[in-house]
């Protein structure tokens, strides 16, 4: 009898991605610049999405940022590079720079378990976006949001104008982006696009402990609630209900859901093992 080798997290220089049992934490590591998206982050953010979506063993992940940002955003130093270098081609690098950042959006969406944003201070631009991209947020005190990209006069990206519709209806989200408002935690909590606020001491622990109680939950039931939502609103009423008449036939096959009748009829709390 063999044992399965666990597949190693990809080395990375602008990220870390740390495994803990089945909960993995994917910080982003450039505090120096606040975490901005470089071309090198953004090349690392595919490889690790990549990683966590088709490798990892996790049943849950959290995104975070190192020091005092979760991020601010795609790296103004590399647009003045670009506005000021001679010979340089500041769109097409930007367009390439984008199509990376999207396929990185796209695997972080296939990801099959739950993925926490622990919003730990300013989530600006594409930061902002990174973290709408997550399933559910949980923001420090210190924590701010803001659209940003107005500012520099820059069209949105990163999913930003795909998520917010969805999550604060279409009139909010151009509200939102056309005023560019800095929020606060707790006015995000107020919109509806943090799920709670903690103190900046408690922000990982809090994180962490939400990861575990969504980690215990069965593997498919989390997999297909994250398939059938994410597509929920583009899929007619009838294609929709056939997905979910799948969806619920194929858990009637795994051993989670025998455990689960099991433990509801004696009265006592299932433990879910992803088979």
């Amino acid at each position: 009898m063999t044992t399965a080798t666990i597949p190693s997290p990809p080395e990375l220089n602008t990220l870390r991605l740390e495994v803990d049992g089945e909960i993995g934490t994917l910080t982003l590591d450039r505090p120096e610049v606040l975490n901005a998206m470089s071309p090198e982050l953004i090349s690392e953010l595919v490889t690790a999405a990549a990683w966590l979506a088709d490798l990892a063993p996790l049943r849950a992940l959290i995104v975070t940022g190192a020091g005092r940002a979760f991020s601010a955003g795609g790296d103004v130093n590399w647009f003045k590079r670009g506005l000021d270098e001679s010979g340089a081609d500041l769109p097409a690098e930007v367009r390439r720079g984008a199509d990376v950042l999207h396929q990185a959006i796209v695997d972080f969406r296939r990801i099959p378990y739950p993925v926490i944003a622990a919003v730990n201070g300013v989530a600006a631009g594409a930061g902002f976006s990174l973290a709408l991209m997550c399933d559910t947020r949980i923001a420090s005190e210190e924590a701010g949001f803001v659209c940003a990209y107005g500012r520099i006069g820059a069209s949105p990206d990163g999913g930003m104008t795909y998520f917010l519709p969805r999550m604060l209806g279409p009139s909010r989200a151009i509200e939102l982006l056309l005023n560019d408002p800095l929020l606060s935690a707790e006015q995000a909590r107020e919109m509806g696009i943090v799920a709670e606020v903690v103190p900046a001491d408690e922000l990982i622990g809090r994180a962490r402990e939400k990861a575990e109680k969504l980690a215990a939950k069965a593997p498919h039931y989390v997999r297909m609630s994250k398939r059938l939502i994410a597509v929920s609103l583009d899929n007619a009423l009838a294609d929709h209900l056939q997905l979910e008449r799948h969806g619920i036939a194929d858990s009637m096959a795994t051993e989670d859901l025998r455990e689960g009748v099991t433990a509801f009829l004696e009265g006592r709390q299932a433990t879910f093992t992803g088979r």
